[in-house]
């Protein structure tokens, strides 16, 4: 979703004026975790969550993840509610027969280089992928959802917006009371510089909690190019991050056009985009919701004719990070935390 801007306020009268209904979801949440049925999954699973609404780098995150884990010769499966997509799973995404409108468009992202798994009832995603020969699960997102026991806790914030107002939904961007989540994280992945006000805060909380702080950085994966004039157009969480990156590498942007988190492009507005005449650029995202356009059509074209912009995700430390998820895992199995199906 979008971040609204009074999120980032904590004197805004329309975070205020939500005071309630931020109260009201506290309870709700709460009683949520306490009454839940936890189910324990038989095979290692590693979360890779966040702390607040909106997009904080979980889909990178958990495609470095799964490239490390198969480093080291585990064989990774990704879990996924499947936002966004009709299908209610659980399913295995193929991309041969699966569009985003079907799966999501991170899943079907995602699934370009691993097996992904979608539904809402993560346990029988599971179980699909353990069918299917996966030894380690990584769940993107869900972090505060109690339903399955999670081995370790990556838990991603951006060091730009960090956690906004630090009010709860709908009031501000917070899914969870920081006391509870600060029981649960295992650790705490900065992505960007650290500038925003409330990550002081929060790293000085982790670590008093005993759990490593981790910073990484979003980067483009070509070489910077020589001044090129382009129009960038994206639907994602934070459309001035794809802008940033644009410019970081060099290309003037003669145009630029964002849509809602997620969009669902149209032949019309691909026309509007290929009329302009302009060099088109956008997000991996993005270009898997134009997957299985038809070919004769505008979105196809769309397709056919825009370029994506590559990123990958660098970790400092990152033999630290995957030594602490490798030996979470040890420890789980050797306890036999995580018995069942």
């Amino acid at each position: 979703m979008a971040e609204p801007r009074f999120w980032q306020s904590r004197r805004h009268p329309v975070s205020l004026a939500l005071t309630p209904l931020s109260l009201l979801y506290r309870g709700l949440e709460a009683a949520n975790r306490k009454l839940a049925h936890t189910q324990h999954p038989g095979k290692p699973v590693i979360c890779v969550g966040n702390l607040t609404a909106g997009g904080a780098g979980k889909t990178p995150t958990v495609q470095w993840l799964a490239k490390q884990l198969a480093a080291r010769n585990m064989s990774p499966a990704i879990l996924s509610r499947g936002y966004g997509g009709n299908a209610k799973g659980p399913l295995k995404v193929d991309r041969a027969q699966h569009t985003a409108a079907h799966v999501g468009d991170e899943p079907l992202m995602l699934a370009a280089d691993w097996p992904v798994y979608i539904g809402a009832d993560r346990m029988q995603s599971l179980r699909l992928a353990v069918q299917d020969g996966a030894d380690v699960m990584i769940k993107d997102d869900g972090f505060q959802n109690p339903s399955l026991a999670h081995h370790f806790n990556l838990i991603i914030v951006d060091g730009k917006t960090g956690l906004g107002n630090q009010r709860l939904l709908p009031g501000g961007p917070l899914r969870q009371p920081l006391d509870a989540a600060l029981q649960k994280l295992d650790a705490l992945l900065v992505l960007g510089a650290a500038t925003h006000d409330s990550l002081g805060f929060l790293m000085d909380a982790v670590e008093a909690f005993g759990k490593p702080v981790f910073h990484g950085e979003i980067t483009p994966t070509q070489k910077k190019k020589a001044a090129k004039k382009v129009h960038g157009f994206c639907g994602i969480a934070k459309p001035e991050k794809f802008r940033a990156s644009l410019e970081a590498q060099g290309y003037e942007i003669i145009g630029f056009t964002a849509f809602a988190d997620h969009y669902n492009f149209t032949d019309t507005d691909a026309k509007k985009l290929l009329d302009s005449g302009d060099a088109l650029i956008t997000t991996q995202k993005d270009m898997a919701r134009l997957h299985g356009a038809p070919k004769g059509s505008a979105r196809g074209k769309l397709a056919a004719r825009a370029a994506i912009l590559p990123i990958k995700l660098k970790v400092e430390n990152e033999a630290a990070l995957i030594n602490a998820i490798a030996a979470a895992i040890a420890d789980g199995q050797a306890n036999r935390l995580y018995t069942s199906y």
